[in-house]
């Protein structure tokens, strides 16, 4: 039997414990100051919800708001950016441009709706500010079909598919308009072509109330709609790498 006296414990040994669950009970209050935030702001314009409601409905004291973002436009621009980082998720495995604009355009509706919101009623200067990571994957799946279509008429024959090395080259050549892998004009920036597709993704999940009885569309389900759209719009991207004459 050991009859030492225990050595003391160091005296920090209880800080960092105790500093674990300060640190995940903050990371929780702001999660559910977002996610309030983001239910509201689906709801109705960013201009209408105040923080005192935004506090109410995710619970949490009102100074908290404050503590953790400050102004409402602080919230705005983490509820976008934490949409961003799903959107990312969403089409990080897309394999194809088709695929990615289709899982962009699934119910696109809540968020085109609070995205419009903020851009009428919000300082937008403080709001969107970063590069977005899902337009980006957009056009890098954009120009992996123009390497691909270049090397197919390189090699003469359709079914040929990019090299690893058109692949590099076509993020070398993002701000360029030009085809990855040959050097000729097409006339578009890449940059341009990804965010106009992504704009008609969105556009129609805004607009299609009013574009499907204003186009005689009515005999069509949306979702039969978004999918042509979709395949519309992906077949105009990959079109716009086409050399200039």
């Amino acid at each position: 039997m050991d009859n030492r006296t225990p050595e003391p414990a160091p005296a920090h040994a209880g800080t960092a414990a105790a500093s674990r669950p300060r640190a995940n009970d903050a990371q929780a209050a702001a999660a559910k100051i977002l996610d309030a935030a983001t239910e509201l702001f689906h709801e109705r314009s960013p201009a209408s919800v105040s923080l005192r409601e935004i506090a109410r409905k995710a619970g949490v004291n009102y100074g908290l708001i404050h503590h953790y973002f400050g102004t409402k436009e602080a919230i705005l621009a983490e509820v976008f950016r934490r949409s961003s980082a799903r959107g990312a998720e969403v089409v990080a495995g897309a394999d194809d441009l088709d695929t990615a604009l289709g899982q962009l355009g699934r119910n696109p509706r809540a968020y085109a709706r609070m995205l419009a919101w903020a851009i009428l009623d919000s300082d937008t200067s403080q709001v969107f500010t970063d590069e977005t990571p899902a337009v980006t994957r957009v056009r890098e799946l954009i120009e992996e079909e123009w390497a691909r279509q270049a090397a197919a008429a390189e090699a003469g024959s359709t079914e040929e598919g990019s090299t690893e090395a058109s692949r590099t080259e076509a993020g070398s050549t993002a701000a360029s308009g030009r085809i990855p892998g040959t050097g000729e004009a097409s006339g578009f920036d890449p940059r341009v072509v990804s965010a106009t597709a992504v704009l008609a993704v969105l556009g129609w999940g805004l607009f299609a109330p009013f574009l499907i009885p204003a186009a005689g569309l009515g005999d069509r389900t949306e979702e039969d709609i978004r999918d042509e759209v979709r395949a519309l719009v992906a077949r105009m991207a990959v079109a716009a790498g086409t050399p200039v004459s």
